[in-house]
């Protein structure tokens, strides 16, 4: 009976002591850039099934029930190729609640640029914008779909992030 309590109190410190003095090599996963520069930007990464396809129109729903649609010229545009009904896909959305770039799911294709400077002008008519940079001028088509940034004006300091075919897909001022 002795040596069994004594066993017990043994376990109660030897145990844990030897558990805690066990070297831990826990490692977190590397984040993948583009992830990190979207959620810089204020986008959120949403996953969802193709569940309609009609009229140059695919409507993605997402695991809560939210739909997104988008056309197929811009999947075409973007060499993403048109997804079908039942393929799954990623979305980044802005703030605003608009998507700004699908891919197949586990394709994230070339990874997006970001680049700062100021803005110079913005041309709604032509899809283009000018921005100023470390680098000197650099003019920048806007992807149709995206042109929402009427309350950013010439002469401020921005950051725009361009899609795999060099086009502005969002432009956000900076915080001072």
């Amino acid at each position: 009976m002795m040596i069994r309590k004594l066993l017990s109190l043994l376990s109660l410190f030897v145990i844990p002591a030897a558990v805690l003095m066990l070297p831990l090599n826990a490692q977190a996963d590397t984040a993948d850039p583009e992830e990190v520069a979207h959620m810089k930007a204020g986008h959120k990464k949403v996953e969802g099934m193709v569940s309609e396809v009609k009229s140059g129109l695919y409507t993605v729903k997402t695991s809560t029930g939210t739909t997104y649609s988008l056309t197929e010229t811009a999947a075409v545009r973007h060499g993403h190729g048109v997804p079908k009904v039942g393929d799954e896909m990623t979305l980044w959305v802005n703030e605003g609640n608009l998507v700004i770039d699908a891919h197949m799911k586990g394709d994230s294709g070339k990874a997006h640029r970001f680049l700062s400077g100021m803005l110079r002008s913005l041309d709604y008519e032509k899809s283009q914008m000018t921005l100023s940079t470390s680098g000197g001028e650099k003019n920048f088509k806007i992807k149709p779909e995206t042109r929402m940034f009427k309350e950013i004006t010439a002469g401020a300091q921005v950051t725009v992030e361009l899609n795999e075919m060099g086009e502005v897909i969002d432009l956000h001022k900076d915080k001072k």
